[in-house]
């Protein structure tokens, strides 16, 4: 809006000026101006003399940014997300035995591909939010979410946090994205039920000297304000709380029973700033499970929203919000995902499904310049990244028959992916090989990674090749995992059944 009103600022001053010269003119020459003369000086002249002055302006922006910025090179430090001392812990994996997504495009890569390629999934006009020029704004929202059971026990919830403290919760109203993102971690936890609650019966396989244990994490935004992540947190953990206690009842434990520094299940929220927060997280699991031979299972859960009017305006205010004008901005989308993870040593029980992939360790750089820079891009960073992730897992880059990542729909991105693609993977076909998430789902948050993750493992598991998973959305960050078929890259010792 404000920029509404200092080109109306602009056009009353020019047209003041010209009224002002024009009629002094004709009253000294002693002029009678006809009706085409008056509409041609003191209509048509101002409106061109301000279009004049704004193009005027935008032309020297741009030939100003595009001499600031010639050639963007990289300074690229490529390593996996946290230190790798012993070479056991390099070829270590996760063992994927469930996935799961919650996302516009569909559950299923096949799906998700030909529905973003064809079209059919995109961004659209939303119905209900605007910018703060009162304009409607692109999102990627998931039709027909059904927020009302949710939002009516978040609010019976706070009903009884005000009844103790009325002072810090009686004004308190759940925020919009904070109600869509629990919606969908409900629905993600009511599709990995059956595969979580299969893997109860490790505990009666399992030596009594060596009980497994099982995390239940679960992810929210680090953005939500303090009150907003203590009612997620609570409620979550209400929840979620028939499904741990079913998992100690299976470990023959009971609240009181467990043992406090180490149950054999419990409940963990994390508030995350980004997806590479959330994956550096996940990744320092791996290496603890790793060197403490560990007999763990973790479902980890991850859900995001960035379709609300707080979240709309404050990209509005940062300019990276999508729109005519800003056509590199960001699209807000919204999602969850999930896996169900195994350590190698995990007792899989012969009644549960095989396992879908082993998902190997990932790699993490950043860009010494932003892709958002002017001038022309190179790709160094990604392939890099996606070599050193090809590297920790073994597996020849002409060995990767499916690739995912999170590109949107801008043109550095995608440069990005198929630069790298051109140089690493060239036997693959980016219309029928690559999926790029971003373009139909927009900007998932926190679950862009684990989304496509989840995408690639159900990929894995139907088609029983390698697949590589590609992160460039942010400016900077650039990310890099590996997943292949459980039988192509089997674990020392492991006792997770492959097949």
């Amino acid at each position: 809006m404000t920029k509404v009103w200092k080109i109306l600022a602009l056009l009353v001053a020019i047209t003041v000026l010209v009224w002002l010269t024009t009629l002094w003119r004709w009253q000294s020459s002693n002029v009678d101006p006809s009706g085409s003369t008056i509409a041609l000086n003191l209509l048509l002249l101002p409106l061109g003399l301000t279009m004049t002055v704004l193009l005027a302006m935008w032309s020297v922006r741009r030939l100003h940014s595009y001499a600031s910025a010639p050639l963007v090179s990289e300074t690229v430090s490529t390593q996996p997300t946290s230190a790798i001392t012993d070479a056991s812990e390099r070829s270590a994996p996760f063992i994927v035995l469930a996935s799961g997504v919650e996302l516009r495009s569909g559950g299923d890569w096949n799906i998700a591909c030909s529905s973003i390629e064809s079209g059919e999934c995109k961004a659209e006009l939303d119905s209900e939010l605007k910018d703060d020029d009162g304009i409607a704004v692109f999102t990627a929202r998931i039709p027909e979410m059904d927020t009302d059971a949710v939002e009516a026990s978040i609010a019976e919830l706070v009903g009884g946090l005000a009844a103790e403290q009325v002072e810090e919760w009686a004004s308190f109203k759940a925020p919009t994205d904070l109600v869509r993102v629990l919606s969908l971690l409900i629905q993600s936890m009511n599709n990995m039920r059956t595969p979580l609650e299969a893997q109860w019966e490790a505990f009666k396989n399992s030596d009594r000297s060596r009980i497994p244990t099982v995390t239940l994490s679960l992810v929210i935004p680090a953005r939500w304000p303090a009150p907003a992540q203590r009612v997620a947190t609570a409620w979550l953990t209400k929840q979620f709380d028939p499904l741990l206690e079913a998992g100690l009842q299976a470990a023959r434990q009971s609240r009181a029973m467990a043992r406090p520094d180490r149950p054999a299940v419990h409940l963990q929220v994390h508030a995350v700033a980004s997806a590479e927060d959330f994956w550096s997280m996940l990744d320092q699991k791996l290496v603890q499970w790793q060197r403490d031979d560990e007999a763990a299972l973790m479902l980890v859960m991850a859900a995001d929203s960035r379709i609300s009017e707080e979240e709309i305006l404050r990209l509005s205010a940062q300019q990276t919000l999508f729109s005519g004008v800003n056509p590199l901005g960001l699209v807000p989308g919204e999602g969850a995902a999930s896996l169900l993870l195994a350590s190698s040593v995990w007792p899989q029980p012969a009644n549960a499904e095989p396992a879908m992939a082993h998902m190997h360790r990932a790699s993490l750089a950043r860009r010494d310049k932003s892709a958002d820079a002017s001038g022309r891009l190179t790709a160094n960073t990604l392939q890099q990244v996606a070599e050193a992730a090809l590297k920790v897992s073994r597996i020849e880059p002409t060995a990767i028959m499916h690739l995912t990542t999170d590109a949107d729909h801008r043109g550095s991105r995608t440069g990005e992916v198929y630069g790298t693609m051109q140089e690493l993977l060239p036997h693959l076909d980016a219309a029928t090989d690559g999926l790029r998430a971003g373009v139909g789902c927009g900007d998932l948050g926190i679950v862009r990674l684990l989304a496509c993750a989840a995408l690639s493992a159900s990929k894995v598991a139907d088609s029983q090749t390698p697949a590589l998973v590609l992160g460039v959305l942010p400016a900077f960050e650039r990310f890099a995992v590996v997943l292949t078929p459980p039988s192509s890259a089997p674990s020392d010792g492991s006792t997770v059944q492959p097949t």
